[in-house]
């Protein structure tokens, strides 16, 4: 069918789909390219597209469409669902003037309601909104919550110093921290009506939140996503044994020291050795992928509390067998504070 053995490559491969999601995927993709222009609306709606495409493919899927049909990064692909998902109404971002990377930063996860609120209606009603204007509102409002420096020293790329070791393991250490200061963030109690059952089987452990030895929680679904993110509280550690598409940015705004390194560079003793350098007992500290089963049950034996995710099922049942602990779904999602 095709001679080019480059394209053999880089072609998606269809035949992997029934005919019902083949058609909703080789569909949206052409609509996807039409609408390949800078405006707001346009963005929006690929992010529409996008979103409709990920809820039709497997995991590892998506990335693959991504990178066969248009050479994107998961990155890219969720600075336009997160458009999508931002903003309710195609209609919101109609005729505004608002600078591409105004209106990613905008959408971010990370940025509050209110303050995406504030700037939607000031571009509506003719401000020209720059990535500049924003980003510096964004800080402010960051600092005023915190009381101090130290959060606005988080979001400075410029103020955070980054430290590698000879495994290749890089700690971004936001400057002037205590040693020993505890994160004030805690995990709280969880509405046990929320609970659909306990003990469940691993065979059952599907997407969703669920709560382990009453008191870790779990995410078995996409850490990229609003599900996740919005539940994430400030913390004092997230180790994040990185793929190489690194798109959880926001982890710099919820954490107060960030490890980040290969799988290939993990060992139980070492990442034990992390986790009690860089955090105290009760601390809560969360893993944003999990590559490996022991981590959540060094974790637990260490007693700190844990905010782990995994867009893998099977890696997410995997560490929780390996950890004996128990595990409760959530029906809703968890309250954290």
């Amino acid at each position: 069918m095709y001679n080019d053995r480059s394209e053999l490559i880089t072609r998606f491969d269809y035949e992997a789909l029934d005919l019902q999601q083949r058609s909703i995927v080789e569909q949206r993709t052409r609509e996807i390219r039409e609408r390949l222009q800078h405006s707001a609306q346009a963005i929006w709606e690929i992010g529409q597209k996008l979103a409709d495409v990920r809820s039709q493919l497997k995991y590892g899927q998506f990335e693959a469409w991504l990178k066969a049909e248009f050479d994107w990064s998961r990155r890219t692909a969720y600075n336009f669902i997160n458009v999508y998902e931002a903003f309710n109404e195609r209609a919101n971002l109609a005729q505004i003037d608002i600078a591409t990377s105004a209106l990613y930063l905008l959408a971010a996860p990370s940025t509050s309601q209110e303050i995406r609120a504030e700037f939607l209606q000031r571009a509506k009603e003719g401000e020209t909104i720059t990535h500049k204007k924003l980003s510096q509102v964004i800080k402010e409002g960051k600092l005023k919550a915190s009381g101090g420096i130290e959060q606005l020293e988080q979001s400075e790329s410029k103020d955070v110093s980054i430290e590698t070791t000879k495994q290749q393991i890089i700690t971004i250490i936001p400057k002037e921290i205590v040693e020993g200061q505890k994160s004030q963030a805690k995990v709280s109690s969880v509405d046990r009506v929320s609970v659909a059952s306990v003990g469940v089987s691993l065979d059952n452990i599907q997407s969703g939140w669920h709560l382990l030895d009453g008191q870790h929680l779990l995410f078995c679904g996409d850490t990229a996503s609003r599900e996740f993110i919005e539940y994430i509280p400030l913390s004092a550690l997230a180790i994040a044994i990185s793929s190489e598409d690194w798109d959880h940015d926001w982890l710099v705004e919820r954490a107060k020291r960030i490890i980040i390194f290969p799988e290939s560079d993990f060992e139980p003793q070492k990442f034990e050795q992390l986790i009690e350098m860089f955090s105290i007992l009760g601390d809560i500290i969360v893993f944003p992928w999990l590559p490996r089963a022991e981590m959540l049950a060094i974790a637990h034996k260490l007693r700190r509390k844990i905010i782990a995710g995994e867009a893998n099922l099977d890696l997410c049942r995997q560490a929780i067998a390996h950890s004996g602990l128990t595990v409760e779904k959530l029906i809703n999602s968890p309250k954290v504070s």
